[in-house]
C-alpha cells in the first residue's frame, strides 16, 4: 500500500513539476508583455489596452500552478522554531497535522475556485475589456492549479501517514520538513557546477 501511495505521489509531483515550468515561463512572458507596454506608452504614446488583463490572468494562474511544485520541492516558507526542538516522532505527527490543515485550506479555496468557474460557465461571463475573454478560461486554469495542489497534499498525507504508522518517522520527517541549510547549499553548488561545466 505504501508503494502505491509513493507511486501516486510521484506521478502527481511530475504533473506539478510540469505545471511549475509552465508557470515560470508564463511569468517570463508576462514580464515581456509589461515591458512592451511600458515602452509603447513611453515611445509610441499608445497602449494595447489588454496588457493589464492578460498579465493579471497570467499572474493568477501562474501562482496557482506553482503551488504544487513548490510543495513537492519543500519550498514553502515555514517557521520551525519550536518543532525542531521536539523528539522526532512528535515532529512527524505535527508535520502531518500541518499538512492536513494546509489541505483543509486548499480544499476550501479550490472548492470556491471551481464554484466560480461553474458560475462563469452558467452565465457565459466575459470580462469587460476589448478582448471579451470568457472568464471560465482563466478561472479554469487558476482552479486547475489549486486542484493539483490539493491532490498533491492528499497524496503526501497518505504516503507519510503510512510511513509514520509503519515506524519510519525519519523518512516522513525528511519528506515533510523544511529544507535544511545544507540541502539549499548543495542545490546552489550543483547549479554552479552545472554552469561551469563545458
Amino acid at each position: 500500500m505504501l508503494k502505491a501511495a509513493t507511486l501516486l505521489r510521484r506521478g502527481v509531483a511530475c504533473i506539478a513539476t510540469f505545471m511549475g515550468i509552465v508557470a515560470g515561463w508564463g511569468f517570463v512572458l508576462c514580464a515581456f508583455f509589461i515591458a512592451a507596454e511600458v515602452l509603447a506608452r513611453a515611445v509610441l504614446r499608445t497602449s494595447t489596452g489588454s496588457t493589464v488583463e492578460l498579465s493579471g490572468y497570467m499572474l493568477a494562474f501562474g501562482l496557482s500552478w506553482g503551488l504544487a511544485h513548490t510543495l513537492a520541492q519543500r519550498g514553502h516558507v515555514r517557521i520551525d522554531v519550536l518543532i525542531n526542538r521536539l523528539p522526532r516522532p512528535a515532529r512527524a505527527w505535527l508535520h502531518l497535522v500541518s499538512l492536513a490543515l494546509l489541505g483543509m485550506l486548499a480544499g476550501f479555496i479550490a472548492k470556491g475556485a471551481w464554484d466560480l468557474v461553474d458560475e462563469s460557465l452558467l452565465f457565459n461571463a466575459t470580462d469587460i475589456s476589448a478582448l471579451r475573454t470568457p472568464l471560465a478560461i482563466p478561472q479554469g486554469l487558476w482552479a486547475a492549479g489549486l486542484g493539483v495542489f490539493l491532490l498533491l497534499i492528499a497524496c503526501m498525507f497518505v504516503e507519510n501517514l503510512l510511513l509514520v504508522l509503519s515506524g519510519d518517522a525519519r523518512e516522513a520527517e525528511r519528506n515533510l520538513s523544511s529544507r535544511t541549510y545544507t540541502e539549499e547549499a548543495e542545490e546552489a553548488l550543483d547549479a554552479l557546477r552545472a554552469e561551469k561545466a563545458p
